[in-house]
């Protein structure tokens, strides 16, 4: 059996600007956390059952309960089979709470435009009583040992999500400060839920005692439900399943040349993201290290070698430039003592 506690106490101050501002702008929370975790043998050698739950009390929505149980199942040396079944959260955010957003300037509707000549400006408000998002989570893996230098896993979930975050519309209200506009309130709701499904695949091979090669691959299909006529401004709402990559592959190879020098290669595939209108991309990462003493350690790293940038990922609410990961080549020197 296995058991913990935790306390956490945090302050925090944010000064307003033009875009963000926080009411209040001082706040302190606490977070109190306890688990506890009991691993039952039920048939020596071949079946386990895990039993366990962590137990967290904040100051958002009070006292959170997540359970999970998970069984174990090994007819040889060879095989094994495990389920589990889990239940999480995800807790709000002071900002969920308490922020005032001047998310982005809105068009208006279609033949609307004669009787709205004013942009619209979404403002998007924290929420007193947003709920936590919660998850149940089905697993289902199996696991199958070649030998002692090659295995595969296989591992297939169903996440099914309720009260997700979701984004109601208020009345516009009309602002005559240079230029006019209307302001469009929108709050956090927990009408959303939905569900996600997919695989995940591995393969470990070790050709020699030197060479360690590793492969992945993962799927994952995302459906998520929002009756919110606003529903196209959070991606993670209306357009979640388009917010992901579908399709992700990887591959390392880690060698060790000798006993003091060591070259590593990660090829990285990953699918395109409609929502962000992010394109699909390869990329390599390398790096040789050389150890002339067992502290010290040399390096060289190469990463993102073939193509010059890409995107992986654009802000959601914030108006911002798309960061984009460059190509680059480092040196360094690690000691430890």
């Amino acid at each position: 059996m296995t058991w913990g506690a935790n306390y956490r106490l945090y302050h925090n101050k944010v000064s307003d600007t033009e875009l963000i501002s926080f009411s209040p702008r001082l706040q302190t929370n606490q977070l109190l956390s306890a688990f506890i975790r009991d691993e039952i043998t039920l048939i020596p050698e071949h079946l386990r059952f895990t039993l366990g739950s962590r137990f967290d009390h904040n100051d958002f929505t009070g006292m959170e309960i997540q359970p999970n149980a998970r069984l174990m199942w090994t007819p040889d040396t060879k095989n094994s089979v495990w389920m589990s079944v889990s239940r999480a959260v995800r807790t709000p955010s002071r900002a969920e709470n308490d922020i005032q957003l001047n998310a982005r300037t809105l068009s208006a509707a279609p033949g609307l435009s004669a009787l709205l000549p004013f942009p619209i400006l979404a403002q998007l408000n924290g929420a007193s009583n947003f709920n936590s998002e919660k998850l149940l989570a089905y697993e289902l893996g199996y696991r199958h040992q070649f030998s002692s230098q090659a295995s595969v896993d296989i591992a297939a979930f169903y996440n099914d999500y309720s009260q997700l975050r979701d984004l109601s519309a208020g009345i516009p209200s009309f602002h005559a400060s240079f230029p006019p506009h209307l302001i469009l309130p929108v709050g956090l709701t927990n009408k959303a839920s939905g569900y996600t499904q997919g695989v995940e695949t591995s393969v470990d091979w070790r050709p020699n005692e030197r060479w360690h090669l590793q492969g992945n691959y993962s799927f994952i299909d995302m459906h998520i439900h929002s009756d919110s006529a606003l529903k196209n401004l959070d991606p993670t709402t209306g357009s979640a399943n388009k917010v992901s990559p579908q399709h992700q592959v990887s591959l390392r190879s880690n060698y060790d040349l000798s006993e003091r020098l060591q070259f590593n290669l990660w090829l990285r595939y990953v699918s395109k993201v409609d929502f962000y209108q992010i394109p699909g991309y390869v990329t390599m990462d390398t790096r040789l290290a050389y150890k002339p003493k067992k502290n010290l350690e040399l390096f060289l790293v190469g990463q993102n070698l073939f193509s010059q940038n890409h995107r992986e990922f654009v802000s959601d609410f914030l108006p911002s430039l798309p960061t984009t990961i460059p190509r680059g080549v480092y040196a360094g020197a690690e000691w430890r003592f």
